[in-house]
């Protein structure tokens, strides 16, 4: 039964390893994330669970201890703090909505993830979960080279397409690859991690072609009949191009993804694992025309694919000498946000949300504003400089920085708690003292490891050594792409797996320091504890399936809500807002629905269905502020509510602009808020202090285009035609040159 229990554990590993980065849904309302998150939560369920039973039936408590463990507590509890005095606690529980990941939730996940693995699984089943990941890097690689050509297995399986082609997707998926990684960044970043392992097993392939003992073979030292040299020496060289050939396939991907952070985490991580392999081959007599030539082959590949290819910096050898015009016109346009696409204008961008977030830092630098708060407290902070770029009006929800969005949303002790963590798990995955000690002082090491009958071979030595470098080289990448980024789910398991990976394959035993249960008196004692766990993993996959239900109901209702069938609507959200009652977003939306239904029974003249729908809207508008105080969006979309509802009743106008009054002291700095709050000032009459506020925002956005047409049509309205022909010839000299409707303006005023 125990070993049932183990081999259920390793399974479960093996599915989470295979699966998170696969798995997607079309019909929730964040397509990949949160299908990943949800399962990884589930899957944890079950490790835990598990590995609970098994130290019930083996009456003991089974638990590695490691160097990461004091970090990874001291990790948790900042992300517990900040948690507790978070300015919106259900964020920092779960992550921002349509993010997910980055809760507490989430990292409390991983790290019971790591401590799972290190205390249940061996080195062999290291290898095997390794080898699974690399199977899913391959599918996910196939995927994303189809969708370069137009056709994506995405469409396919989405009901509403089923078509092989790229037209499910808004985002120019041919430009820009992600396959089931959601975003173009994500990929490269996930892909690059895992690239180095490939060089490790190509390397590996040539460490000595006779060897009895090979590290992913799980047969026999008591073999009679060994495979000749020649039939070993064919087999290893069919491996080694199997291994550089995937390494290819890796780096395409990457190609295909145009991301610029991925490219630099893969020169840093091409670095480390070149130039550590090269000083751990001279220390250990690797022969150096194998190290050499997998070098060689898998360097020059790279270089002739980045030319033919292009990269963001420079353009395939087919648009070699295009004029700048043409060549924009042969990469075709980049849908999406600059910041996730790589626009024209990322980096400028990318500056000025940093600098808000060393402002949220500085404002609040113990513990921040709470877990993955960002995209709330952003707004109070957010530089005025903003308003001046492409993506002026856009939610940033991360500091598109790890290392600052830890420091604004879980302060000084939450970033220095995780740069801790980062520096004893490249110290864990590095596993210095092993890799450097002589090939005689290794065979010591192993005589610790369980199941093992004889000393490992010198060659065996070198391939744990080979692969803890690939580990190292790939941890380092993400440690790149995470400056220019943030993480996601499947980048995330490789962060807080890879050590766990590290210190499995140096040989410890998952036995080492076990302390013991006292001796249950009876089975049923036994029986009972094992029935309890039981029934609490099925309570937490309940919850979790509730939770994931009440997306999908939510993302159905907003469907309905945007094709118009609004009672399908409210009802289906209803069920939602019962599964997941503190979820701000269900009640905002059912808010949205109601208030739509509400002018519809007004203007079919039903007045007292007309007043029930108006009390549902307020009700539910109230319960998504009340639920999430510092949510911009829910206080924007609460004013356009009552902006609707003032059709019904015009004093609803007031309740818009005290909304708006509000909303703007959160976000100082939004023009749109400032201009919205001007025209609901217009809408009440008060024309002064309407003048007022769009003043303000166009200060805030000289190219505001909207603004100072609405200060031109206030000008005329109170009989200023100057003042009006300066705006209307502001619009067409700075921001728009062949305006009809600013030229219209013009000629009727005849100045």
């Amino acid at each position: 039964m125990v070993e049932k229990i183990k081999n259920s554990i390793t399974v479960v590993y093996y599915l989470l390893f295979f699966s998170v980065p696969l798995i997607f849904h079309p019909q929730t309302s964040e397509l990949f994330e949160f299908n990943k998150m949800v399962l990884t939560y589930a899957l944890t369920t079950f490790i835990v669970s598990l590995w609970l039973i098994r130290m019930i039936l083996e009456k003991k408590i089974i638990f590695r201890r490691t160097i990461l463990d004091i970090p990874l507590i001291i990790f948790l509890i900042s992300q517990f703090l900040s948690t507790l005095i978070s300015i919106d606690s259900r964020t920092s529980l779960l992550g921002y909505y349509s993010r997910f990941h980055g809760g507490l939730a989430s990292s409390l996940s991983y790290s019971l993830l790591y401590w799972a693995f290190v205390s249940n699984m061996h080195r062999l089943e290291v290898i095997k979960s390794i080898k699974i990941l690399i199977t899913s890097a391959f599918l996910i690689s196939i995927w994303a080279i189809f969708e370069h050509f137009g056709r994506s297995f995405s469409c396919l399986l989405v009901p509403e397409f089923r078509s092989f082609d790229a037209s499910c997707w808004v985002q120019d998926v041919q430009n820009r690859v992600y396959a089931t990684l959601g975003q173009p960044n994500w990929l490269a970043a996930w892909i690059v991690a895992l690239t180095p392992l490939t060089w490790g097993f190509a390397l590996i392939s040539n460490i000595n072609p006779s060897a009895k003992f090979r590290i992913d073979a799980e047969r026999s030292r008591s073999i009679k009949n060994q495979k000749s040299k020649l039939q070993s020496k064919k087999t290893n060289i069919l491996k080694f191009v199997f291994w550089v050939t995937l390494s290819i396939l890796f780096f395409s991907t990457l190609l295909f993804t145009k991301s610029r952070s991925g490219l630099l985490g893969f020169g840093v991580a091409n670095l480390t694992f070149w130039a550590l392999s090269f000083l751990f081959s001279l220390k250990h007599n690797i022969e150096k025309k194998h190290f050499l030539k997998t070098f060689v082959i898998c360097n020059l590949a790279f270089v002739i694919l980045a030319l033919a290819s292009g990269t963001p910096w420079t353009p395939n050898l087919k648009n070699e000498g295009l004029p700048a015009e043409a060549l924009s016109d042969a990469e075709g346009v980049k849908a999406g946000p600059a910041l996730e696409v790589g626009g024209s204008s990322s980096v400028e961008i990318r500056k000025i949300v940093w600098k808000g977030a060393i402002d949220i830092w500085k404002h609040y630098p113990i513990l921040g504003t709470g877990v993955e708060t960002f995209a709330f407290s952003y707004y109070n902070f957010r530089p005025v400089e903003h308003n001046l770029v492409s993506e002026w009006d856009f939610l940033y929800n991360k500091a598109h920085n790890e290392y600052l969005n830890y420091a604004a949303t879980a302060g000084t002790v939450g970033l220095l708690a995780y740069l801790l963590l980062i520096c004893f798990s490249v110290y864990q995955i590095s596993n210095i003292k092993f890799l450097g000690q002589s090939p005689k002082d290794l065979s010591a090491i192993s005589k610790q490891i369980p199941n093992s009958k004889s000393q490992l071979g010198q060659s065996e030595q070198s391939e744990i050594s080979l692969l803890s470098i690939a580990l190292l080289s790939g941890f380092i990448s993400i440690l790149m792409t995470n400056f220019f980024g943030f993480s996601v789910v499947p980048v995330a398991l490789q962060f807080f797996l890879f050590p766990a990976f590290a210190i499995t394959l140096a040989g410890q035993s998952a036995e080492d320091k076990v302390q013991r249960f006292e001796k249950i008196e009876s089975s049923n004692s036994q029986k009972t504890l094992v029935f309890f766990v039981f029934c609490t993993m099925l309570f937490a996959l309940f919850s979790i399936g509730k939770y994931w239900y009440g997306d999908f109901l939510y993302a159905k209702g907003k469907m309905f809500n945007d094709s118009q069938e609004y009672i399908k609507a409210q009802a289906t959200l209803a069920k939602a807002a019962m599964l997941s009652p503190k979820e701000s977003v269900y009640h905002g939306e059912l808010a949205d629905v109601a208030s739509t239904l509400a002018i519809i029974a007004y203007e079919e003249g039903d007045e007292d269905l007309a007043k029930k729908f108006v009390e549902i809207a307020i009700y539910e508008s109230d319960m998504a502020a009340k639920l999430s105080p510092a949510n911009i969006t829910l206080k924007r979309d609460r004013a356009n509510m009552f902006i609707k509802l003032s059709i019904i009743d015009p004093s609803f106008l007031i309740s818009a602009r005290n909304t708006l009054i509000e909303t703007v002291k959160f976000a100082p700095t939004e023009a749109k808020l400032s201009y919205n709050l001007g025209v609901t000032y217009l809408r009440t009459g008060d024309y002064e202090k309407a003048i007022e506020i769009i003043q303000k925002a166009v200060e805030m956005k000289p190219n505001y285009k909207e603004a100072h047409y609405a200060l031109a049509l206030l000008y005329i309205d109170k009989g200023e035609k100057e003042k009006a022909k300066e705006e209307l010839l502001y619009i067409l000299e700075n921001i728009s040159s062949n305006d009809p409707e600013v030229k219209r303006e013009l000629d009727e005023l005849g100045i």
